[in-house]
């Protein structure tokens, strides 16, 4: 029962999979022991699968179940172990506590580097989780290494058409887009998107993740009815699919709403941005960067139809929820996103004081500031051509290098 349910997750049909798995864990808990193998290999099913349903805090609580008691019976090398260390840290990374995940999978990596070897899949698996980690907590010239590593090593050890393959593939591109480098990312993420088709079909998650990378690239191209064609059809697939609350279909959803503001049809973008920050809000909590992402384009939306007071404490909400939560990693992600939202409304000076604001928390990339659409009607602006030059590193050959790529995030 167990191995079944788990090839039914496997299928995508996540619901029956719980179903089936919890089905078993309580006979194996009352016949063989809470503390059985098989009833910690159950427990370690149920970790991933109720993220797959969005239930972050649970998967969390589940695997750290696991790492306890299978450290100390099965030792805490066994694959029992890793496997939950792994979705510990997934778990702890889809609830915006990134520093969290990248010290889990570090952990991870070296113990497994030492037992399977830097080359098993597992390995590398870790790997690309501990890049996903890196991005987004703004360290972008790491992640990228991170990422080209990965991608080397599963051309190398899986092969070129292997779907985990077309994965390091999508995540690159997806790096190098939000760094600027988009004919770079839509040529990789083309290439992924034929793999995960020939290997995984059109309805597959990573397929469809891959789409939606694509349609964003093509978007920051400017090729916005095309984009707008691309993420309507991955959106309507990802609803019937995966459901209207996967973060993966909000996360489409949020990037239509951006399309859709940009071509100056508000009502619909607002209507579509603020189901998935509600969504997201509840269940991913304020500062995961979905949630911010969705935040951003709701605001945008208020914005343009003389809301901006409206959506000004929305955005003062999310901050004194991050205060609260003691969040360290993205604030100035939300001071940054609030900018944005200030500027659209034609609002310099509020614009300016939070750009300040966001720098004041981290932010360093002055490229970005000069490229970013949503900040245009600030570039003749003599106090954001200061900011700019403050951010800017003296000249050095190794900053000349750094700024060919472009560096910046939400």
């Amino acid at each position: 029962m167990t191995q079944l349910g788990w090839i039914v997750e496997r299928e995508g049909h996540h619901i029956e999979a719980e179903k089936m798995e919890r089905q078993a864990l309580s006979g194996e808990r009352r016949i063989l022991g809470p503390e059985d193998p098989l009833a910690l290999q159950t427990v370690a099913n149920l970790a991933f699968i109720v993220q797959s349903q969005g239930h972050f805090d649970e998967g969390e609580k589940q695997a750290r179940e696991v790492i306890e008691i299978g450290s100390r019976r099965l030792g805490p090398e066994s694959a029992q172990v890793l496997q939950s260390m792994h979705y510990l840290a997934v778990a702890l990374f889809n609830q915006g506590r990134y520093a969290e995940s990248e010290r889990e999978s570090r952990q991870l990596i070296e113990v497994e580097r030492r037992v399977l070897g830097p080359d098993h899949p597992d390995t590398l698996h870790a790997m690309g989780n501990l890049a996903n980690a890196i991005k987004a907590q703004g360290r972008f010239a790491e992640a990228e290494q991170a990422y080209r590593d990965v991608l080397a090593a599963d051309q190398r050890v899986l092969g070129p058409e292997h779907p985990r393959t077309a994965t390091a593939m999508s995540n690159l591109a997806n790096l190098l887009s939000t760094e600027g480098g988009l004919a770079d990312s839509e040529k990789l993420t083309r290439e992924a998107l034929a793999i995960q088709l020939r290997a995984l079909g059109p309805e597959n998650l990573y397929t469809l993740v891959s789409k939606s990378i694509l349609a964003n690239v093509v978007f920051e191209e400017g090729h916005v009815h095309e984009s707008e064609k691309l993420q309507r059809e991955t959106l309507a697939t990802m609803i019937r699919v995966l459901g209207p609350e996967n973060r993966d279909t909000l996360s489409s959803q949020y990037l239509l709403a951006g399309i859709l503001n940009r071509e100056g049809r508000y009502a619909e973008a607002e209507k579509l941005a603020r189901g998935a920050f509600e969504i997201e809000i509840r269940t991913l909590g304020p500062q995961h960067t979905n949630t911010l992402n969705a935040l951003m384009e709701l605001g945008k939306a208020l914005a343009s139809t003389h809301r901006y007071l409206e959506a000004s404490k929305l955005f003062r909400d999310v901050i004194e929820k991050e205060k609260n939560s003691g969040a360290k990693g993205t604030l100035w992600s939300v001071w940054y996103d609030f900018a944005c939202v200030a500027a659209t409304a034609n609002r310099p000076d509020d614009a300016l004081q939070y750009l300040q604001e966001a720098i004041n928390r981290g932010y360093r990339y002055a490229d970005r500031l000069m490229t970013d659409e949503d900040l245009k009607n600030l570039r003749s602006n003599p106090k954001f051509q200061q900011l700019v030059a403050e951010l800017k590193p003296p000249p050095t050959n190794e900053a000349q290098t750094q700024s060919s790529s472009g560096p910046g995030i939400r």
